[in-house]
Parts: C-alpha cells; structure tokens; sequence
C-alpha cells in the first residue's frame, strides 16, 4: 500500500514540475525608466556673462527635470541662432525693434564708461563721453584728469554693449578711428585694466578690474539702474522665439520670482 502511495505522489510530482517548466518564468511588472532631462541651451552676451554664473547653481538645485547649457557669444551670433533654432532662448541687452521675437526683462543692468582703477576721473557727462569716444577729446588733462592721452577701446560690431553705447551715447556721431576694438567682454576688461590711459564701456554687472565712471553726475549701481535715475540704465532681456512652455517657462518663471530675483540682486537691478 505504501509504495503505491509513494509511486503516486511522484507522478503528481513529475506532472507539476512539467506544468512549471512549460508556464516558462514569472512575468514582473513593467518598469517604467526615469526620462532623462531636458537640456536648455541658453545663449548669454559675453556682457550678461555675470547673470548666468548666478543663476546656474541655484537653478540646479531647484529641479532635476532640466539643465541649463549656457553658450556665450556676441548679441548678434545670439539671435542669429535664436531664429535658427540652435538656441532655446537668449540673454541680452539690445534687441531689434523688428525682431518678431518674444521677450521679458529679468533684470537691470547699465551701459557704463569704464577706465582703470588708478585714473583720478571719476565722472564724464554724456557729451563729454561722446567727444572722448568720437574723437574731439584726446587728453584726460581736458577732464581733469592727468596730462595723459587718452586710448580708445570698444567692442567688435554685432555686440550689444556697442550697440546701446551708439544709441545712448555717440547718437549720430562716429566712433572714432582711433579705437581698438575689442571681441568680447572680457578682452575689453582685461586691455582697459592693463593700459594707462584706456577708456572703454560695458555693462555694470559685469565690471571687474576697472572703474565705473558716474554718468551726468549719478553713479551706476544695482539701485541706480533698478530705478533708472541712472541715465544709461537698460533692461536685460530673455528672448525666445514665442512665448516659453514647458522647462524654459520653468526657469523664466524663477527668474523673476523672488528667489530668482534675490540671486540676481547680488550684481544687478530686480525688476520685480
């Protein structure tokens, strides 16, 4: 009776593990990956180049969902691959009227006259920048400076510096031909830091090495430029090619949130 009983449950046992082998393994549930995130690739003027050192690290710790590439060029390769599509958006201080972009300020920032730390002036009125840079002014002696010639640097064609430097300060008179110029914000720094006598401009929140000239009289500064008594106070714009969606809209939305423009307030003008 027993060895029947044994030979039966090893039948049984033989046909479960055949059961078992056929099923095949147990199936698990699906998983679904993490997407990756979203790379915004963000064009910066080499003036504006202060802002996006801010903001980056900050922003990083905010959301995981994007990173943020910061490509810095002049303002006119910027834009010209903003319409392109190489770009996600754009940080600059001069935009065509007729761009047909969309843009937003996300901070103040200030056309500045720039010299070296050691040179005694420390104020021009915006005629007295114009006959310097056209020309008509060729010592700083005629400013009550020094008995020293005065050297002339800009920047290259295509900067948004140079642009808001002929709007608001040459006007209808022309650099003069005496000027070096300059590709990129921190070539002009660094040649009006290391040559006596050298003039040059930028942007406030960028000025590093060198010494921000009051303009009519008002000085430049984060508060100046934020409620524009300074007389060169200019925007700083965040352009894209429509109205942002999705992660962009993500990262303009803190920057002019009050954390956003807490960060920013460490070198320039809030706007909010």
């Amino acid at each position: 009776m027993i060895p029947r009983l044994l030979l039966g449950l090893a039948g049984l046992l033989s046909l479960w593990l055949m059961a078992a082998c056929q099923s095949g393994p147990a199936t698990l549930p699906a998983i679904t990956p993490t997407p990756p995130p979203s790379t915004l690739r963000i064009g910066v003027a080499t003036a504006a180049q202060p802002l996006a050192d801010l903001v980056a690290d900050p922003f990083a710790q905010l959301t995981d969902r994007a990173q943020l590439q910061f490509v810095p060029a002049n303002t006119a390769v910027l834009l010209a691959d903003l319409a392109a599509g190489h770009l996600d958006a754009v940080l600059v201080h001069a935009l065509p009227a007729d761009s047909g972009f969309w843009f937003n300020p996300v901070a103040w920032d200030g056309l500045v006259v720039v010299v070296g730390v050691d040179n005694p002036v420390e104020s021009l009125s915006r005629a007295e920048a114009q006959a310097v840079f056209n020309g008509r002014i060729t010592n700083w002696s005629s400013l009550a400076g020094s008995n020293q010639p005065i050297t002339l640097l800009s920047r290259e064609r295509g900067s948004g510096a140079r642009t808001l430097f002929e709007q608001r300060i040459l006007v209808e008179q022309r650099l003069s031909i005496n000027a070096l110029l300059l590709s990129g914000n921190a070539a002009l720094l660094e040649a009006v830091a290391a040559t006596p006598g050298a003039v040059g401009y930028t942007m406030l929140g960028s000025v590093d090495g060198v010494k921000a000239l009051s303009i009519d009289g008002v000085a430049p500064s984060t508060a100046s430029t934020a409620d524009e008594s300074y007389p060169l106070a200019a925007p700083l714009y965040f352009v894209a090619p429509a109205e942002p969606q999705g992660e962009l809209r993500v990262f303009l939305s803190w920057l002019q949130s009050e954390a956003g423009q807490a960060v920013i307030a460490e070198r320039y003008g809030r706007v909010r």
